[in-house]
């Protein structure tokens, strides 16, 4: 088998796999590298100590590091659905992120995958087994899968692909294989777009095409597990795990073949719903996010997210609810967040 039918064979796998992007780059060090480094140095990665390891910041200067004998890299990306703009706009629904509505990616990238690793097992005499990895592991992905061609980076900090917009999660394979690597797409097709830039709720978008994760939504609502600052609460919407505002309202997800009206684009969570899940104990919480990414926020986190959305309806009928509550919750972080919300509601 020549070595460009290889390639061929392997972009061909992927799409029949769920990877309509897969594209192929190098091994490299990245170019960005210096810029992660400026990242930290600024503390814009918020409480996300681990970021700053000598491990992470090791790890992320050269991929080789993380895999020695590595050949080439395999740079996927795996399409979901966005929720739409006006499902942004309920004001009497919670919202969880499209790419956490279902299965969690780290769990179902790599099974997916599997006959792709397989394939190239049996492919070549091997003496190192490729591995995959989604967000899993201390890569510059972005830096990756612009390099191998998938799309160019937004002013949104997310990776942009002309066809499938940015509603798409990256995953990579590590290889010893030498394969032929893709042109990058070297052309900025964002213009003097600032929809990303003027819709965000806290402004944490910067000039440099990276986040502030101080002033984040996705950020506070998911990996902050302490007391979130009242402005930003104040700037939730209707967010209840992540946050896809910027994607949303980006004019390049429009053309993507992923339906934006569908029913199951994100989960939409009603005020019942919701009330049942502050209620609810450690093992329904397992029973019913624990396979999904939400898990990552916990039953703790989830609680004091819906505190947020509560207070920041006005709604007096839920002063009852939280006012119950707090009768039987002893968490301070909850307890904080709780007597927010009243406070927000009688204030309105």
């Amino acid at each position: 088998m020549q070595k460009r039918s290889i390639e061929n064979e392997i972009k061909a796998r992927a799409a029949s796999l769920g990877f309509p992007l897969c594209r192929i780059t190098s091994p490299d060090p990245p170019e960005s590298y210096t810029q992660y480094l400026e990242w930290l140095a600024r503390h814009h990665h918020a409480g996300m100590a681990y970021l700053e390891s000598a491990y992470h910041k090791e790890m992320r200067q050269d991929p080789v590091r993380l895999f020695p004998g590595l050949g080439s890299i395999i740079v996927l990306g795996f399409p979901y659905n966005l929720p739409s703009t006006g499902q942004i706009e309920h004001n009497d629904r919670g919202l969880i992120s499209g790419y956490a509505a279902g299965e969690d990616y780290h769990l179902r990238i790599p099974r997916l995958l599997q006959p792709l690793i397989d394939f190239l097992v049996e492919s070549f005499n091997m003496k190192t087994l490729p591995r995959v990895f989604t967000d899993s592991a201390p890569i510059l992905e972005r830096e990756l899968a612009h390099r191998a061609g998938l799309g160019w980076i937004g002013k949104n900090g997310c990776l942009i692909s002309p066809k499938w917009g940015s509603s798409f999660l990256l995953a990579e394979v590590f290889t010893e294989i030498l394969l032929n690597p893709d042109t990058p797409l070297d052309i900025d097709y964002c213009g003097t777009c600032r929809r990303c830039i003027e819709a965000c709720p806290t402004g944490c978008i910067l000039p440099n095409r990276t986040i502030d994760a101080n002033d984040c939504i996705s950020y506070h609502s998911i990996e902050n597990r302490k007391l979130i600052p009242e402005a930003i609460m104040e700037r939730f919407t209707n967010q209840l795990f992540g946050c896809d505002i910027c994607q949303s309202v980006c004019p390049w997800n429009r053309f993507s073949p992923m339906d934006l009206n569908n029913e199951e684009t994100s989960k939409l969570l009603t005020l019942d719903q919701m009330v049942s899940i502050l209620f609810m104990d450690e093992s329904a919480f397992n029973e019913r996010f624990g396979n999904t990414p939400v898990s990552r926020v916990r039953l703790t986190g989830l609680r004091r997210n819906i505190l947020i959305f509560l207070g920041n309806t006005g709604q007096m009928r839920a002063l009852e609810t939280i006012r119950n509550f707090l009768a039987t919750e002893s968490d301070p972080v909850l307890q904080y967040t709780a007597n927010w919300a009243l406070r927000r509601i009688t204030s309105k």
